[in-house]
């Protein structure tokens, strides 16, 4: 659904500095046909790398068998539209289904068979997805090898799709004939799509057509289309991207440059989605890295199919969405599963790295393109020859205010620790209530992981995935945060340390709720937590981490209460205690990671499994509870396997005047391990205070030594 942009995730300066560049000027003949996914002159260079190159050469051949199968195969279009991909789960697991047959849809858990609508329906969407990939890999085949039966196979189905289109139903996600639904598909989502490979395919063999049959397509396909797709209005969002990509693609190949100026030009085109959508950091407004690339796929559709036109689009703000996900990547390629996303590996994305490599020349792109195999079309049709040794991608601890992360890391490769914070923008339509919520990711895989999202069609997105307990923060009362947009108060970047302070914002009425995170070296993490309220609430403290925890000696069973969230907690006990507890973490390739609250006020502590994949898929946590107007959660994380313990203890944080600092104001943190003993502090207000006879006035300081000697101020951060 439309949301509208909260524009304070973009900057003055930058919004300026977009709006100032000129859109370019549309050309008043376009160059011949095909000028969408290469155009003429393109053709020698694409034949060269399939000569030169073995994987062109094996990525065409690989076209060709599929061009090859459809020649002879009988034309049937489905009968009638598809449905919503998002009811293809199972209502009671969660689980994506597995297709067996068109009425045989099987859930992976217990083997469930689940037939008749919406299931049938859903799968007919691959079948009319399959059609317009024909036309599209016949089109491409016909201009690689000039041989017409490959043409005359697309023209084909392009005709029987333009006979049949108008008397396909409209329906949306609920069956009803509204605007805002298909005719091929249930959403102007998946009509635009579907018309896309459509349109790309058809100009190909545009030239083929005879001037009847181009009219037929024209007027009983394409225009139809458009008009379904441009009836609806989806302000900046991704959708509204694949919209203009559909509008503008089919306007360039029919030379309908009202439909190209609307796709660029309009109050929701291309140019209004990269000034308002994306951020100054480069990312994509939802927060959610599958939404970024989601829309990244849609808009290289129509800036290739323009640049090929004649209208050159690759610019600056395009360019920052391909920078955006290595500057926030895991150390082996991986993007969190923040909002209604999935993990994201970029070089999954290695064909829209091929284009950004070839259009905008960066060698940091290289890094992606090395850990593919290069088997995809983009290679094949735009890519450069030789690839080159990729440079390095240093881990660095960087602050991204205007998408709203932190990155805190060390070490490097793929046993590097890093923690990414979420502060920023709830994200719109796809945002979650997960405030100060972070992923962890250290020996080799993500540990505390984000539970991303399901499939919307089922319930339990809105029960699990879409609730703050699901996530690594803070509940109140039981109950989800508000939408809301939190602010980095301090970061710190220095050798061997780095920190980040951030507030939550107004997550619940009558609550102020501020993370503090430090990383000392490159295996433990300090976490200090300052909660206050207006009246006494229970704060429930979440922190999931994936494989095998045993529940504390003396624990009993809890029954968690039948609300959203709380209700899939499985194997849950409780242990009540002042002293703090420490919980061992098995991961499953064999590490450990050891948690640690430290001691001095009354915790509940509710160990259980919570929802990963799946509701099988089960991954431990531990809540931290207690019933307080205002407290303050200390804990720490270690990620190494030694035997070596270490010491979590609060310090003495004084006023100038000597008396002691509120735990509100300032919070002095000790870690000591072996003789080592680092001291991290947090100092919100900037007041003047006295930590281990040092004078501070920062927002965060780190202090180091060895205990036996005195302490000294290492580094500090005010902003």
């Amino acid at each position: 659904m439309t949301r509208n942009l909260n524009l304070s995730i973009l900057t003055a300066a930058a919004a300026i500095a977009l709006s100032s560049q000129a859109a370019p000027e549309l050309p008043t003949q376009l160059p011949p046909h095909p000028r969408l996914l290469f155009s003429q002159p393109d053709i020698p260079l694409i034949k060269h790398r399939i000569a030169t190159q073995p994987w062109a050469k094996s990525r065409f051949a690989a076209l060709k068998d599929q061009a090859d199968g459809w020649i002879g195969r009988e034309v049937k279009l489905p009968a009638k539209g598809s449905q919503w991909f998002h009811y293809y789960s199972c209502p009671k697991h969660g689980a994506r289904l597995r297709t067996e047959g068109p009425t045989r849809h099987v859930c992976p858990i217990d083997g469930e068979v689940l037939s008749g609508y919406p299931y049938d329906d859903v799968v007919l969407a691959s079948e009319h997805n399959r059609l317009a990939g024909a036309i599209r890999t016949l089109g491409i085949v016909h201009q690689l090898t000039g041989e017409p039966r490959y043409a005359a196979k697309a023209r084909e189905i392009l005709l029987a799709y333009a006979a049949r289109y108008r008397d396909y139903p409209l329906h949306n996600i609920r069956g009803e004939p509204n605007v805002g639904g298909g005719k091929v598909g249930p959403q102007t989502l998946d009509e635009s799509t579907w018309l896309i490979p459509v349109v790309e395919g058809a100009d190909c063999i545009w030239d083929m057509l005879s001037a009847e049959e181009q009219a037929k397509v024209k007027e009983g396909l394409l225009l139809p289309a458009t008009d379904v797709i441009r009836q609806h209005k989806m302000g900046i969002h991704n959708i509204q991207s694949w919209k203009n990509s559909a509008m503008g693609l089919t306007g360039l190949l029919i030379s309908d440059m009202n439909l190209v100026d609307e796709a660029l030009n309009g109050a929701s085109g291309y140019f209004n989605q990269m000034m308002k959508g994306t951020t100054p950091d480069g990312a994509w407004y939802e927060g959610a890295w599958g939404y970024h690339f989601y829309t990244v796929s849609a808009v290289v559709r129509l800036t290739e199919g323009a640049l090929h036109s004649g209208i050159d689009l690759y610019r600056p703000e395009f360019k920052r969405m391909f920078d955006a996900p290595l500057d926030l990547a895991m150390p082996d390629l991986r993007l969190p599963a923040f909002n209604d996303s999935h993990e994201v590996s970029i070089p999954n994305s290695a064909g829209l790295y091929e284009i950004a490599f070839a259009r905008y020349k960066n060698p940091r792109y290289q890094v992606v393109l090395g850990r593919s195999q290069r088997d995809n079309d983009a290679a094949l049709l735009h890519g450069v020859a030789e690839v080159g040794r990729p440079p390095d991608l240093a881990p660095a601890s960087r602050n991204f205010p205007a998408s709203g992360f932190s990155i805190l890391t060390s070490a490097s490769g793929r046993n590097a620790t890093w923690l990414c914070l979420d502060y920023g923008p709830h994200g719109g339509g796809h945002g979650h209530p997960d405030k100060l919520g972070f992923v962890l990711y250290g020996l080799g895989q993500v540990l505390a992981p984000d539970p991303g999202t399901a499939n919307y069609g089922v319930p339990i997105q809105a029960g699990w995935y879409r609730t703050t307990i699901a996530h690594n923060t803070l509940t109140v009362d039981e109950g989800s945060q508000k939408a809301a947009e939190g602010k980095c108060e301090a970061f710190l970047a220095a050798k061997g340390f780095c920190a980040v302070m951030a507030g939550a914002g107004p997550i619940y009425d009558g609550v102020a709720f501020r993370r503090s995170v430090a990383l000392l070296g490159d295996k433990r993490l300090v976490f200090i937590d300052q909660v206050r309220a207006e009246k006494e609430r229970t704060f429930d403290l979440a922190y999931h981490n994936a494989g095998i925890c045993d529940p504390p000696p003396g624990a009993a069973a809890f029954e968690p209460p039948k609300k959203a969230g709380y209700s899939y907690l499985r194997d849950a006990k409780m242990v009540t205690s002042g002293n703090g507890l420490g919980l061992t973490f098995k991961t499953s390739r064999g590490g450990r990671e050891h948690w640690t609250m430290a001691g001095g006020e009354a915790t509940s502590f509710i160990v259980g499994t919570g929802v990963g994949a799946h509701t099988e898929d089960r991954v431990p946590l531990v809540i931290a509870r207690r019933k307080a107007k205002e407290t303050v959660y200390v804990w720490a994380l270690s990620l190494s396997d030694s035997a070596e313990s270490f010491e979590l203890s609060p310090m003495a944080a004084r006023l100038s005047d000597g008396s002691a600092a509120q735990p509100n104001e300032a919070v002095a943190v000790g870690l000591k391990v072996g003789s080592n003993l680092d001291v991290f502090v947090v100092n919100p207000r900037q007041e003047k205070i006295v930590v281990a006879d040092q004078p501070i006035n920062a927002k965060l300081a780190w202090l180091s030594g060895d205990s036996e000697m005195k302490l000294l101020v290492q580094a500090v951060a005010n902003n």
